[in-house]
């Protein structure tokens, strides 16, 4: 570890224990040492530190937001979508959307999120019910084709 000042450690500090709780890009962790008003200089130092110790990393920052983001029954490429708003970098995010996507099965995806919200499929029969699970669905980022053969399959 590099010598730091008593400032510059107070920041990394602080930082490995917000990594502790999550992962973080670099954008993201930069704005929240900013926010405790750490100077640029030594938030860049930080960074640097961070990322020479293996703290900080882009690609299990991708990984940990994708899978925790299909976990919840997003579609991947809505999921990467939000990853970049947050600061992801797109070179990484692509090999791990890639990697990701290969085991991926949209249908049965929504098969199991429609599971979830009504497992007994009881209410299923009212066209206010159908439309309903079809806009839940497509704000989850899966395809019309896709969603209309699964809701027509139950």
């Amino acid at each position: 570890m590099q010598a730091l000042n008593k400032e510059e450690l107070a920041a990394y500090t602080y930082a490995v224990r917000l990594l502790s709780g999550r992962e973080f890009n670099t954008r993201e962790m930069s704005e929240r040492l900013a926010g405790r008003e750490y100077g640029e200089e030594t938030i860049e130092v930080v960074l640097k530190q961070l990322k020479r110790d293996n703290y900080l990393s882009e690609q299990r920052y991708a990984e940990a937001f994708l899978r925790s983001r299909m976990k919840r029954g997003e579609a991947p490429w809505l999921a990467a979508q939000k990853a970049m708003q947050k600061g992801a970098e797109s070179s990484v995010l692509h090999a791990v959307l890639a990697e990701v996507s290969e085991d991926y099965d949209d249908e049965q995806v929504c098969r199991e999120l429609l599971d979830q919200r009504d497992p007994c499929g009881l209410r299923f029969d009212e066209e206010r019910v159908w439309q309903r699970q079809a806009r839940f669905l497509r704000n989850k980022g899966h395809n019309s084709a896709t969603i209309l053969r699964v809701l027509k399959q139950r």
